[in-house]
């Protein structure tokens, strides 16, 4: 069950560009890194991605090559997302 405090955030990162393009609209990522096979991670590690960049062939549930093109990691994503969030006023 999402809480209240989730969906704010998930919304809050809904309303970003993707984190590796800069394109919008976006999907809300829930990162993989560090997740066993079938875990999914919590709404608290998500970032931005726009469709190309999140289920595209090149995207994070394709090849990865958009990542190795950015030297970025999953991990790296998150940082630079809650490093926005806050920038732009909004604390978790």
């Amino acid at each position: 069950m999402t809480t209240k405090l989730e969906k704010e955030h998930l919304d809050a990162v809904a309303s970003m560009p993707c984190a590796l393009c800069g394109d919008s609209p976006v999907h809300v990522h829930h990162i993989r890194e560090g997740q066993g096979l079938s875990q999914r991670a919590s709404n608290w590690l998500t970032i931005p991605l726009c469709p190309s960049c999140h289920q595209g062939s090149c995207g994070v549930h394709g090849d990865k090559s958009m990542l190795r093109v950015k030297k970025v990691t999953e991990l790296d994503l998150l940082a630079d997302t809650y490093a926005k969030l806050a920038q732009d006023g909004y604390m978790c």
